[in-house]
């Protein structure tokens, strides 16, 4: 398989459980990056959030954030390609989730934003990894008055991520989001859930740079772990699934690697590219 380019979800495929990439992962991505394979980062997380251990591994260009939502060119610090929402359904999602007792992290402008009177709920979230929590409070920025802080300056949103909630809400608005046809539900992991515009995902951000660089599908390895991984393994020539990915997206991938704890990208880029 001639791959020209390699699309890398984040959190549970590069990134270890602590956050952080391996030796013998990273030694791998180098690997590729010196063959002259192009490594784009593709995760739901915002630019800002891109983690800065994959950014420092060697020349990384292109990144796809939150979902799909936007490609961004990281050396020329512009977006090439962009699926948000519009301001009609900004305004919706956002009056439709403000009555919900839940933090509402809401990714607009390559930031995270969330109300800041939702801030004491972060106490209440039971059981969540502290490694995620001090993502939260690293990068989110609490506002006074988040339908009010988008209105007032003509923010349209990337991506709305729920992070924790009880099982009755996770329920109630997965059931109710599930009927508004012009988002797209989706979670990376268990107790998650994440609202981008209907037709924006990772599969359809990586079709278009991969069309703007001259790359056919056939010429693309991607890797992911989660449902919102999906799209992008199924355009891809080469989809790889995690060992610990969700079991629908090992169900369609083309191979199924090891765990993102014991180098499973490393592991899939030697069988099959043969870098090591």
């Amino acid at each position: 398989m001639d791959v020209k380019l390699i699309a890398l979800d984040m959190d549970g495929t590069v990134l270890r459980s602590d956050k952080t990439i391996s030796p013998k992962t990273a030694h791998a991505l180098k690997t590729a990056l010196a063959r002259g394979i192009i490594l784009v980062p593709a995760s739901g997380r915002t630019r800002l959030m891109l983690p800065q251990q994959m950014l420092e591994l060697g020349p990384i260009r292109y990144a796809i954030t939150s979902n799909g939502a936007t490609a961004v060119d990281l050396e020329e610090d512009r977006i090439v390609y962009s699926n948000q929402m519009t301001r009609e359904e900004s305004d919706r999602i956002i009056d439709f989730l403000t009555p919900y007792h839940v933090l509402v992290a809401t990714y607009t402008q390559g930031r995270p934003y969330a109300d800041k009177k939702r801030y004491g709920l972060l106490s209440t979230f039971q059981g969540y990894p502290k490694v995620l929590m001090d993502l939260i409070l690293k990068y989110q920025t609490f506002v006074d008055d988040l339908p009010q802080f988008l209105k007032q300056n003509g923010f349209c949103i990337e991506k709305i991520n729920i992070p924790f909630m009880e099982p009755d809400v996770h329920d109630e608005l997965v059931e109710k989001l599930g009927k508004m046809k012009e988002y797209a539900i989706t979670a990376s992991f268990k107790n998650n859930i994440e609202i981008n515009r209907a037709s924006a995902n990772k599969g359809d951000a990586l079709s278009h740079l991969c069309g703007q660089l001259g790359i056919s599908a056939g010429e693309v390895m991607a890797f992911g772990d989660e449902r919102n991984d999906l799209q992008m393994l199924t355009f891809a020539g080469c989809g790889v699934a995690m060992g610990n990915g969700d079991a629908s997206i090992q169900q369609i991938a083309d191979y199924v690697t090891r765990s993102n704890d014991e180098d499973g990208v490393a592991y899939a880029l030697e069988k099959l590219l043969d870098i090591r």
